[in-house]
């Protein structure tokens, strides 16, 4: 029988916890012979622990700067005092130690290992020490018939063990805690995983042993521990996420914005086995990124700078199948790096196409697009896009082939478009930072060719916000003041700017287009204002295969266009008309399409008193829609029979980010929560991984932003507080998960047992039992239920980053 029990160390410091993990390096942790160690003795390094291990148990060595050392010593109680200990897994590489001028003293060729045993510790019991990264594990194998109680494990400079509400051992020292998380046990049977419920049992202040449920004893047994994560992620300056996606081939996750920090802490860089770890920006907004991590978030696969010596941002990210990321955003660098530039007439890809101010120096911005490897090491492609004077590009969406479509604004006069477009030139006046007009490009895949690109809008400002594209069909979103602005089967009431005949208005509508695509070109189909006789603004679009239009963003118009169907939310637009600075409603609105007619499905607008902004959505397999925004309101509509933990049912200060679930027929809401800090939050990008978890990122500037169970030892950028002025964030959000309460014998006793699904499981869960526990001793009870309501929505996992 094998049983598996992994030990997951941190540093001692003031507040130690799971949160601080031994070493974000990425050497492999090995063991050595090595210098000044006794006979039977082999010694391993972490990055801020040394380990020890003998026959006589493991000793491990916690160092913090500034802090004194903490020494632990793991013995196994009653165990074999002379177990054989033997070194497996031998490695290539050797140890050398040339110390002193005496060469009689040097020692060479010391052989290293992966894996230190310790065989028969207990009758029929191995141990075996080994290293993921820098984290020291370790296994136990039981022969058959061998209890696991059997092993009761003593931390020796421990001031006390204990469990925690989430069912980890947390072993006290004088300067903070290391905790290990609770086990999960399973065996194999008959090629399936079945699971065991396993648990740590309290033998005294300092020791441990292993409660585990009813099992097949003439099987192997494996106990791991279960990870969870959070933690502020970014460097030593200011940073922004302003875009997430996930690769549904294996759901790791992409994030992407700009950053102007040079380091994280302990003079560690901030990127990592990216294609560029040399910061190169300005100092306003620095230099973008994009990051990629596994599914769990916990593990850092790269993390790269892209830019030139002044300002870059990406604003928009997507994935490819095959892990590719694809980002666009803006660059005024005249250094911005560029491979496969898109060639086309007189536009040159190559180099940025505005023109230098002689009197300010001021490089006018361009917008850009690039993909990258799918370990972030090179450049596919990458290009710069624009004219003579400023352009942004703010969205960007793929087809199967990896076409990229975009959108954004501009100012310039000579923007490139293809002999399609549907205006080839400025419709406003050439007035910089007065007028500007959105456009529309697809980019081919590989980024050589410019398959169709055409300015957009009316005589006025008009920016396209937001790109989708679903099965030939690719929707446009944004806001426009030109009363001219392009209508085509608009919705009805909406031909006017703001709903004014008379066109006498100076405010902002938001605007729905849709084209299909035919060949290279796109083909108009509709386009709408949305909105009414106030401020509107979109700023997200998800499309579904059949065509229908899911927009999402904000407005000030007491009147903006609703329906009486499904879920009816509170909105407090409707009788406070002093303008967006004191009160905003987010909005969410489907628009249908028959091919000659668009059409309301469903529109409603949603928030409390304050200023509530809705900046994206996405849709799950089902139609379910997931929106993520900002609120400083107070009373925002939530779910509080569906939210639990760090998830809360009020604002906690300033900015709250808001995720709001509708369901797919608008019969209700999934669920509505606040997430955030005592100061400002903001939720700037969702996405949704393949079991409809939503993948939350933003900025924060609170100090006390959620934040748990930080494993990534292997990212240096992952912190449990705060490191620059302002740190990006990541949360992932389950939604319908209950956890399941399970009863099994344990010995004499009875073990009750509940996965932790977030950071406030099981500490909300309670028990009801009619039977008395000491008597059952061979059975599992049928009375123990769980008191507390079946759990809708958990906070399984934040991290957050300064990056700027």
């Amino acid at each position: 029988m094998k049983f598996l029990s992994k030990l997951f160390l941190g540093t001692a410091a003031a507040a130690l916890t799971a949160n601080a993990a031994i070493n974000p390096g990425n050497l492999p942790l090995w063991f050595e012979a090595g210098h000044g160690s006794a006979t039977g003795q082999v010694i391993a390094h972490g990055g801020d622990a040394d380990f020890s291990i003998s026959q006589s148990g493991a000793d491990f060595v916690l160092s913090k700067p500034g802090a004194p050392l903490e020494t632990v010593r793991m013995q196994f109680v009653g165990a074999n005092p002379t177990p054989a200990l033997t070194g497996k897994n031998a490695l290539a590489a050797k140890i050398n130690y040339f110390i002193g001028h005496d060469s009689a003293q040097w020692q060479t060729g010391l052989p290293t290992f992966g894996q230190i045993q310790l065989a028969q510790i207990y009758p029929g019991i191995d141990v075996s020490y080994y290293g993921n990264r820098q984290k020291l594990e370790y296994d136990f194998d039981l022969a058959a018939g061998v209890k696991p109680e059997t092993i009761t494990i003593h931390f020796d400079g421990a001031e006390k063990v204990s469990v925690n509400a989430q069912s980890e051992l947390v072993i006290q020292l004088h300067g903070g805690q290391i905790v290990q998380h609770a086990p999960v046990a399973y065996q194999v049977v008959a090629g399936s995983r079945h699971e065991i419920q396993a648990g740590y049992q309290i033998v005294d202040a300092s020791s441990v042993t292993f409660a585990v449920g009813q099992f097949d004893r003439n099987l192997p047994l494996v106990i791991d521990p279960v990870l969870s994560y959070s933690t502020y992620f970014g460097g030593n300056s200011g940073d922004r996420a302003w875009a997430v996606a996930v690769n549904p081939a294996d759901d790791s996750i992409y994030l992407a914005g700009q950053t102007l920090s040079t380091q994280v802490t302990n003079n560690l860089p901030f990127a990592k086995n990216g294609y560029d770890t040399n910061f190169n920006g300005a100092v306003q907004v620095g230099d973008a990124f994009v990051a990629r991590f596994d599914s769990t978030g916990t593990n850092l696969l790269y993390c790269t700078y892209l830019g030139g010596s002044a300002d870059d941002a990406v604003y928009a990210l997507a994935v490819d199948a095959a892990g590719h990321a694809y980002v666009a955003g803006v660059t005024d660098s005249t250094n911005f790096p560029v491979t496969n530039a898109i060639v086309y007439g007189t536009f040159q890809g190559k180099t940025i196409a505005g023109k230098k101010d002689p009197n300010t120096g001021y490089f006018p911005t361009d917008g850009f697009v690039a993909e990258l490897e799918t370990n972030g090491s090179s450049l596919l492609y990458s290009t710069y896009l624009g004219g003579n004077s400023s352009d942004v590009v703010f969205g960007l969406d793929l087809d199967s082939a990896g076409d990229a479509f975009v959108t954004g604004f501009t100012y310039s006069t000579n923007f490139p478009t293809t002999a399609g477009a549907y205006y080839n030139h400025l419709v406003c006046s050439n007035n910089f930072y007065a007028n500007a007009n959105a456009f529309v490009a697809e980019i081919s895949a590989g980024g050589t060719n410019l398959n169709y690109a055409t300015y957009y809008g009316g005589t006025n400002f008009d920016i396209g916000r937001a790109i989708a594209y679903n099965n030939g069909k690719v929707f446009v979103v944004g806001s426009t003041t030109s009363t001219n602005f392009p209508w085509t089967n608009s919705l009805v009431g909406t031909r006017y700017l703001n709903g004014f005949a008379t066109n006498a208005t100076s405010g902002s509508d938001a605007f729905v287009t849709m084209f299909t695509t035919s060949g290279t070109n796109l083909v108009l189909q509709y386009s709408t204002f949305l909105g009414s006789t106030n401020n509107d603004v979109a700023t997200g679009i998800a499309a579904d295969a059949a065509g229908n239009a899911y927009v999402v963003g904000w407005t000030t118009s007491t009147n903006f266009p609703v329906t009486t169907n499904g879920v009816q939310l509170s909105s407090y637009v409707r009788t406070n008309q002093t303008g967006f600075v004191l009160a905003t409603n987010a909005f969410l609105t489907k628009l249908i399409y028959d091919g000659t007619n668009v059409g309301l499905n469903y529109s409603q607008m949603f928030g409390g008193a304050g200023v509530d902004v809705a900046n994206g959505l996405k849709l799950d397999a089902v139609g379910n829609i997931f929106i993520v925004g900002s609120a400083t309101s107070t009373n925002f509509p939530v779910t509080s029979g569906a939210v639990f933990g760090s998830l809360r049912t009020t604002n906690f200060g300033g900015s709250d980010v808001f995720v709001t679930a509708f369901k797919s027929d608008f019969s209700g809401l999934l669920y509505s929560t606040y997430l955030g800090g005592r100061q400002d939050d903001f939720g700037n990008a969702i996405a949704l991984d393949t079991a409809g978890n939503a993948i939350v990122a933003g900025q924060t500037y609170s100090t006390n932003f959620p934040a748990f169970g930080t494993w990534s030892t292997n990212n240096p950028a992952m912190h449990a507080k705060m490191v620059g002025t302002n740190d990006a964030f990541l949360a992932k959000i389950v939604t319908g998960a209950s956890p399941v309460l399970s009863a099994a014998p344990a010995g004499t006793n009875v073990l009750v047992f509940w996965p932790a699904l977030s950071d406030a499981t099981p500490s909300n869960l309670g028990i009801e039992t009619a039977t008395n526990l000491l008597m059952l001793q061979n059975q599992v009870s049928t009375n123990v239920t769980l008191t507390h309501t079946n759990v809708v929505t958990n906070l399984v996992s934040v991290f957050t980053t300064n990056w700027a």
